[in-house]
């Protein structure tokens, strides 16, 4: 990670790195060969490519796109979930938890399993059950390397 005085920039490398400790930990928290029963609840726009990151690295290959968009769920778009099975439900980051409260009121009877690359703050909730790569403890914009930072993509 690159640290300027406002933002953190991320790599993809960073990202790797990040996908490999999640999935390090999903390995401890999940028995590996229950993984199967797992599908992905992709967040749009920021979750889409780190679940299809892990998605390779775990395995897991049905991926579900949540359809947020500038804070706006398409409902009519929303994908149709078994409540039966286990989901993965990944972001990019956990910010100030507006996103999450937001799908969470639409899965409220889903089975999921929070993900996040990052996650800002370290939260000391005993109902928190979600694993991230890292926990910042800093408030500099974060970027990721799929963002077009000054047309650059």
């Amino acid at each position: 990670m690159n640290y300027t005085a406002n933002e953190i920039i991320l790599s993809w490398g960073d990202v790797i790195a990040l996908i490999a400790n999640i999935s390090y930990k999903l390995q401890s928290k999940i028995i590996p060969s229950s993984l199967q029963d797992y599908e992905i609840i992709a967040i749009g726009n920021g979750g889409i490519i780190p679940a299809t990151i892990l998605s390779y690295k775990m395995n897991i290959k049905p991926i579900n796109i949540f359809p947020l968009i500038d804070k706006q769920i398409i409902s009519h778009k929303l994908p149709i979930l078994d409540p039966n099975k286990k989901y993965l439900l990944i972001d990019e980051i956990h910010d100030t938890g507006k996103t999450i409260e937001l799908v969470g009121r639409y899965l409220m009877k889903m089975n999921c399993l929070k993900i996040f690359l990052l996650k800002r703050y370290k939260t000391d909730s005993i109902i928190d059950n979600d694993v991230c790569g890292k926990i910042l403890n800093d408030s500099r914009w974060v970027v990721f390397p799929w963002e077009d930072q000054d047309n650059k993509l």
